[in-house]
């Protein structure tokens, strides 16, 4: 089935229509698979057909350049990443209530003195942001991003995965989203910079259910103190030390295969404090989101995002994100996307840090060109201002993301 509202978006997030609601995000493991669509070889046919595996191999790099950074900082950051990913369904083939296994595997690596995700960090020797640019590019090496089981019940109506899981894959998704393929900074992405997220891979369940035609409901609880390069630990932490991430969504959605386009969503969340991602202390995190975007045309699809968070594990107390993606720009598998980001930067930090009460604003503008079947190329320009710990009173970030995959 192809979007009523618009064909050409389709391949920007993927969405899989062939069993009912498709709670993934657009960066989960089914849905970059079918992002690419172009005919496949005759032996990977063969083995979908008969064998009912799919799977994709990608290489990103991610190389930024800034204006401004901090006093005697780096003024640049790359990375890359390698990453293997696919699904084997097993069960239900034939009802629609399908059941299998979904595994993604990647190795992180920064190509300078700092990754990406550091370059834009905090106090790093960077930009002083507080905030990511690239938070996906880091030098973290080998990890284990998901292995879980994803099963559809109720003809497609309802599904819910168990393993290990990466829980920007259902919270607070939206079609832009993806750092792979929409925006590079984290205040355009999962979030807002709002939610305190865990790790990407980490032992969970998660449950989505289509209360009507409309309205759905996503749950989550995950480990909080899981490490995607040691997940063999997380039984040891999830079991015993039970720091828990727990999220529940409620949505509204044009229609089933408009869910993460045509969309409405309100989501809460909660940290347990003591994990590695507490930014000052030993507080728990928790706090609201809210998502609203639309295909105000066939291709240009505005979107406003947020929330506001308490406790130690946020980037911000508060955060607003206005922006609009433009699907099929110039070539139809080309899109366009801008944003502008307000943030109130979290008071742990503030205080921390001695900066006083401390607004940022972002804005990012990118272009996401297919240049074949096997390459993406997407320049990237975003202006930071007032850096909350940084000496800079703003500074432009210039960047290129390449994807090599098949």
């Amino acid at each position: 089935m192809i979007l009523a509202s618009s064909s050409v978006a389709c391949f920007a997030f993927g969405v899989n229509f062939a069993y009912g609601a498709n709670f993934g995000s657009p960066d989960s493991v089914d849905n970059t698979i079918q992002e690419n669509n172009r005919a496949k070889q005759s032996w990977r046919e063969n083995l979908a057909e008969d064998h009912n595996v799919t799977f994709g191999l990608d290489y990103q790099v991610l190389a930024l350049n800034a204006t401004d950074p901090v006093s005697k900082g780096d003024d640049n950051a790359t990375a890359g990443v390698a990453r293997f990913y696919g699904s084997w369904n097993l069960t239900g083939l034939e009802t629609g209530n399908v059941g299998g296994v979904v595994w993604k595997v990647e190795h992180r690596h920064a190509y300078s003195s700092q990754s990406p995700k550091e370059f834009g960090f905090i106090s790093g020797e960077g930009l002083g942001y507080a905030g990511m640019i690239g938070p996906a590019f880091s030098d973290q090496g080998g990890r284990l991003t998901n292995l879980y089981w994803k099963q559809k019940l109720n003809d497609g109506k309802s599904s819910f995965m168990v393993g290990y899981l990466d829980t920007t894959d259902y919270v607070d998704a939206y079609a832009l989203a993806s750092p792979w393929t929409g925006f590079t900074n984290l205040a355009f992405s999962t979030g807002a910079g709002a939610i305190g997220l865990p790790d990407d891979g980490v032992l969970g369940l998660a449950a989505g259910h289509m209360l009507t035609d409309n309205w759905y409901v996503i749950a989550g609880v995950a480990d909080g103190k899981g490490k995607s390069d040691e997940p063999l630990d997380g039984f040891d932490t999830l079991f015993n030390d039970h720091k828990l991430f727990t999220t529940f969504e409620l949505g509204w959605t044009a229609s089933q295969d408009q869910i993460y386009t045509d969309n409405v969503h309100l989501t809460a969340w909660h940290l347990d404090g003591g994990t590695q991602h507490n930014l000052t202390g030993n507080d728990n995190g928790q706090g609201i989101n809210f998502s609203a975007s639309y295909f105000a045309t066939p291709q240009i699809m505005p979107f406003i995002r947020g929330g506001f968070s308490e406790g130690d594990v946020a980037l911000y107390d508060r955060s607003l994100t206005v922006g609009l993606g433009y699907f099929g720009l110039a070539s139809a598998k080309n899109n366009f996307g801008f944003a502008m980001n307000w943030s109130n930067v979290n008071d742990n930090l503030e205080s921390a840090y001695q900066v006083g009460d401390s607004e940022q604003f972002t804005a990012e503008l990118y272009y996401n060109m297919q240049v074949n079947d096997f390459i993406q190329v997407t320049p990237d320009i975003q202006y930071i201002k007032d850096p909350a710990f940084s000496n800079e009173s703003s500074t432009w970030v210039f960047g290129v993301r390449a994807r090599i995959f098949i």
